[in-house]
């Protein structure tokens, strides 16, 4: 069994202080101070956790790993189940609504539907290359993938294909529903978002970022999208593809963005081993160090008070936030 290191200590914090402003919106309130506090960490895998999620009800944790595995754990760190082990690398793990499920997309160019007990119980077959990402619709009646083959597919709950988004010139590496269930977003190697109806059919481009996309989410009220990109910014678009704010700081690939449920702040992780803060003005709230790698997950519990963080460095670290 993994052992919990715990690490807390009386006083200890990571306290972002007010800095210039890197907004191209700077007319709101901007918080002086943004607590982040190391609860604990764990070793999830052998080899790099490329991603994390908390389940709906924040009592446990998804992790998956460039070794095929994929783990449910008590937030402590005490392993509950790991799916069957593959050879290919899992780029994405995901909870349905309701945590009864997990999804998972993996190099092999198949994505898989779970028992949270560890049952196999579809497989999504259609991609011809690596798949990079997994969401379940907001009503869980439909699966979204993206892929190293230049497309985005929509599926019903039982593997059959629905609709296919296409017209990137490069790998899709993410893709995300609207909270409404009505809209995609994809973000590719092209350097470009592209906002979709459910139909397939292209509502409108992003362009300004100037290297790959590496992950694209929609805002919690479904107004505004965050991306994050290998040029080393993340940015917030308004649905009209205009640039609200440009998030300044890692320096290195952005390797994942997450709205907190909340909607008032995002989190970052980047291949410069730290996580950030930012407010929706892009300035820097909170930077996570600690990591000894790349930092690459991230999630935001349900009830926004704490944020986990997985790494190359084979771990997971759950942090408490606090404004």
């Amino acid at each position: 069994m993994t052992n919990l290191n715990l690490f807390v200590a009386a006083g200890i914090a990571i306290i972002a202080q007010a800095s210039p402003p890197n907004s191209l919106n700077q007319n709101s309130f901007i918080p002086s101070q943004f607590q982040a506090i190391p609860l604990s960490q764990f070793q999830a895998h052998d080899t790099s956790v490329i991603s994390v999620s908390f389940s709906p009800d924040g009592k446990n944790l998804l992790t998956s790993s460039s070794n095929g595995s994929t783990k449910i754990w008590k937030r402590t760190g005490e392993q509950i189940v790991e799916l069957k082990r593959d050879d290919s690398i899992i780029w994405s793990s995901k909870f349905s609504p309701d945590g009864k499920q997990v999804l998972t997309g993996a190099q092999d160019k198949i994505a898989r539907l779970w028992s949270n007990d560890g049952k196999l119980i579809t497989e999504f077959r259609g991609h011809k290359d690596w798949v990079n990402s997994v969401s379940f619709s907001p009503d869980a009646n439909q699966v979204l993938t993206a892929s190293s083959d230049s497309t985005a597919k929509l599926w019903d709950r039982q593997g059959r294909m629905i609709k296919d988004f296409t017209g990137h010139k490069g790998i899709v590496w993410s893709a995300a529903f609207s909270p409404d269930g009505k809209l995609v977003a994809t973000g590719s190697s092209d350097r470009t978002v592209r906002l979709w109806g459910l139909n397939g059919k292209l509502i409108r481009e992003f362009k300004g970022h100037k290297d790959w996309i590496r992950a694209v989410t929609f805002s919690p009220d479904g107004k505004l999208i965050a991306t994050a990109s290998s040029d080393g910014t993340a940015r917030l678009w308004d649905l009209n593809g205009r640039a609200i704010a440009e998030m300044k700081g890692h320096t290195n690939i952005v390797r994942n963005v997450a709205f907190s449920p909340d909607g008032k702040y995002l989190a970052t992780t980047s291949q410069d081993r730290t996580a950030r803060i930012w407010n929706l003005q892009g300035r820097e709230l909170a930077k996570l160090s600690g990591h000894k790698d790349w930092a690459i997950g991230l999630s935001f519990s349900p009830d926004g008070k704490s944020l986990a963080t997985s790494s190359a460095d084979f771990t997971v670290k759950i942090w408490s936030l606090n404004n």
